[in-house]
């Protein structure tokens, strides 16, 4: 097993991560199936780079049909942990006090997109920040925001080949992700400023040329 994930005892994550174990579970003992789930999203990223802080949980489903099991509609164990929540197609969202629980029915992008961590004493397939930011991109790169805009320059200063690797996914709204972040320069500062930071310090203006120039480079 790879990375084991020290616990803070504090952090908003932790209070809703071992409902994913409770909401997976029901997949187990209702779908007839393991579930394969990843844990991916800007929570992730916080851990691997500790950059701003997170407190949703987003976790990544092969099947659409996995969203029966999970939701409060159809599931009294996924009614037990929150009566407020969001259904739609492709997405559950358990809406909880201290964050959100999205479980979202989308299939794996990149080649090597999880790796094993230990967390909370059992292994999870923690989804590498590539795999993340594809998915960022490729999904929903057209309506990008300045935080989407922060978790890509931090990947992009810190680990930069293997978005390289996954460059068709980046690639596929790249136009629309920075033309939607100039048009709405005032407005896009506002959400950056509002970005809890913890070790990644570089300005909106710094941010957007690193994204600019990378997306250009993948060309």
């Amino acid at each position: 097993m790879g990375v084991r994930v020290q616990l803070l005892l504090g952090e908003a994550w932790e209070s809703l991560f071992p409902h994913a174990f409770t909401l997976m579970d029901e997949v187990r003992k209702y779908g007839g199936i393991e579930p394969f789930w990843t844990f991916g999203g800007g929570t992730v990223l916080m851990l691997r780079y500790q950059h701003r802080l997170s407190f949703d949980i987003d976790l990544f489903v092969p099947d659409p049909q996995y969203l029966g099991f999970v939701n409060p509609r159809l599931s009294e164990a996924a009614e037990r942990i929150s009566e407020d929540y969001i259904e739609q197609a492709n997405y559950v969202r358990l809406r909880l006090p201290e964050g959100e629980i999205d479980i979202v029915a989308a299939p794996n992008l990149t080649e090597h997109p999880f790796e094993i961590w230990e967390i909370m004493g059992q292994p999870v397939r923690v989804e590498t920040a590539a795999e993340i930011v594809a998915k960022k991109l490729f999904h929903r790169g057209y309506s990008g925001t300045a935080r989407d805009l922060f978790d890509l320059a931090v990947v992009i200063e810190a680990d930069p080949q293997p978005l390289r690797n996954v460059a068709p996914f980046l690639l596929r709204h790249a136009d629309a992700f920075i033309d939607r972040l100039k048009a709405r320069p005032a407005l896009m500062r506002d959400q950056f400023g509002a970005i809890r930071r913890r070790e990644f310090w570089r300005s909106y203006e710094e941010c957007l040329d690193m994204a600019e120039a990378f997306l250009n480079s993948l060309r």
